[in-house]
């Protein structure tokens, strides 16, 4: 009998099911080469699916991997938060509640993860999951700004120049429009602006504006990554990271000691949205995020693992 392992599909920063960005979570991943991972993402075809693996090494944490339906990705912020609820789902963190430290610790390729719950009033008992975020490093983006309006399917016009193109460590460009009815208008061209990713070495462009249809929302964004085989990804908690940074440096939603709280929405126009809390703090290495977000399972079940190459 071929081999299955325990699998959940788990929607994040999603305030109800079927809402926010979904990811696929294997668990028992171990000694399964590259090839089968992909396969078994390629399978379930969310835009990211955590893999885990080592969860009963005593000695360090779990080792946690992402793909997307065609390539292997070095961070991702949502199926991070989405392996965390599923762990807790599955029952294998024990009684967070009742821990003095309810974190969960990650070994990734981007370093060491941890994800807390906090635990909010909720019929469902359901925790908001805190990610601390790798270091935001934000630098000017080397870019054609009027050539990557073209390529999004808008005007250089609405570009927001209080805002300049910015590159993130994970390689996403950032840009800002001035209104939020021009970014729901946007229609990429996909193959171009994935032939335009790929010559520039970028993952995938963000999109953001000020202009939200709430108050209580800082920024609105859009994130597009034809080059990694998502065209465009309802939310994107790595982008969170870098943009909050951003925002924070050119003052937005800055109080008291220089600290930053913001609640950011993201979504497909006419499609799945979410949203992603943020916490700016300076430090002495620069500023750190947190980011969060409530997560809901909505598939539970087993996957089968194709066979090995060869």
């Amino acid at each position: 009998m071929a081999q299955a392992l325990p699998f959940y599909l788990v929607d994040a920063f999603a305030e109800e099911a079927f809402r926010g960005n979904p990811a696929g979570v294997v668990f028992e991943a171990d000694g399964l080469s590259d090839d089968q991972l992909q396969r078994m993402a390629a399978e379930i075809g969310a835009s990211e699916t955590a893999f885990i693996s080592g969860l009963n090494n005593l000695h360090r944490p779990p080792r946690l991997r992402w793909f997307t339906p065609t390539t292997e990705v070095e961070f991702c912020g949502h199926a991070t938060l989405a392996a965390a609820h599923a762990v807790h789902a599955w029952g294998c963190a024990g009684d967070l509640r009742a821990r003095a430290e309810a974190v969960l610790r990650f070994d990734t390729a981007a370093g060491e993860l941890c994800v807390s719950p906090e635990w909010l009033p909720d019929p469902d008992d359901q925790p908001l999951w805190w990610l601390n975020m790798p270091a935001p490093d934000v630098a000017p983006a080397d870019v054609n700004p009027v050539r990557l309006c073209e390529l999004l399917g808008g005007s250089d016009a609405q570009l927001d120049d209080r805002f300049p193109p910015a590159r993130t460590r994970d390689r996403d460009v950032i840009v800002f429009v001035e209104s939020w009815q021009g970014l729901m208008d946007l229609r990429p061209r996909f193959d171009d602006l994935a032939a335009w990713c790929e010559r520039q070495h970028v993952r995938g462009v963000c999109v953001a504006t000020t202009e939200t249809l709430s108050n209580a929302v800082a920024v609105h964004s859009r994130f597009f990554a034809p080059a990694c085989g998502v065209n465009e990804d309802p939310v994107t908690g790595s982008v969170h990271g870098p943009l909050a940074a951003y925002l924070a440096a050119h003052g937005v939603g800055v109080g008291p000691g220089d600290r930053a709280a913001l609640v950011c929405a993201q979504g497909v126009p006419g499609g799945r949205t979410g949203l992603v809390r943020a916490i700016v703090e300076p430090g002495s290495k620069g500023r750190t995020v947190r980011i969060a977000g409530a997560c809901h399972v909505t598939i539970q079940g087993t996957i089968r693992v194709p066979p090995a190459p060869g």
